[in-house]
């Protein structure tokens, strides 16, 4: 289809605007219009259905514009692409975590074997918040080290349980079981999982 050129636009904006004479206008635009059919290849011609000429998407457009019902493209803002979120940064712990620097470089290679797994996935947060403070004072009564809490990377890496299970880990009555946590290896779930430390538990 053929498109609408500038001098189209300026004119047909002009007459809608009453800057200029709706006879006036016809007449230019007349012209134009002839002059950039004789431009256009044949194969560009707007199409012919039951005798009548369509539109083209440019026309329709345009008419839109001036209008009211599209803005100007000039106008429109670009919308900026958003980059994916980071995962959330895990705070270190201001006291000391009893982790020392062996058992942390293995944690990091993904060399220890969790001792116990919970997933979260499909939860509610009510319900993956309660599950989460059973599981780990359980996991703290029996006495395991390492546990690894599943939430899954969630849609582009938004998923809520991703956002809120590091914000619970550092909320009582959790915060006081725990001496280290971080995202897991990959072979573990690297960041749609987390790898928790636990203290040991009281004696006595």
């Amino acid at each position: 289809m053929r498109k609408v050129t500038a001098e189209e636009r300026e004119l047909f904006l002009a007459a809608l605007s009453g800057r200029l004479p709706v006879k006036t206008v016809r007449a230019a635009i007349k012209a134009v219009a002839q002059k950039a059919a004789e431009q256009t290849p044949s194969k560009a011609k707007p199409a012919i259905v039951n005798g009548k000429r369509q539109a083209s998407d440019d026309e329709v457009l345009l008419f839109l514009e001036a209008i009211g019902l599209r803005p100007h493209p000039a106008i429109i803002p670009a919308t900026p692409k958003l980059p994916a979120p980071k995962p959330p940064k895990l705070q270190p712990r201001a006291k000391p975590t009893g982790l020392d620097g062996a058992t942390k470089k293995k944690l990091e290679k993904g060399e220890i074997a969790p001792a116990a797994k919970l997933d979260l996935h499909g939860m509610t947060e009510a319900a993956a918040h309660g599950t989460l403070i059973t599981f780990l004072a359980a996991a703290h009564r029996r006495g395991d080290r390492l546990v690894l809490i599943v939430t899954g990377k969630g849609e582009a890496g938004r998923g809520v349980l991703k956002q809120m299970v590091p914000r619970w880990l550092d909320e009582a009555p959790m915060a006081k079981l725990i001496a280290d946590k971080r995202w897991a290896h990959r072979r573990h779930g690297g960041e749609g999982a987390l790898y928790v430390y636990l203290r040991k538990p009281a004696r006595g």
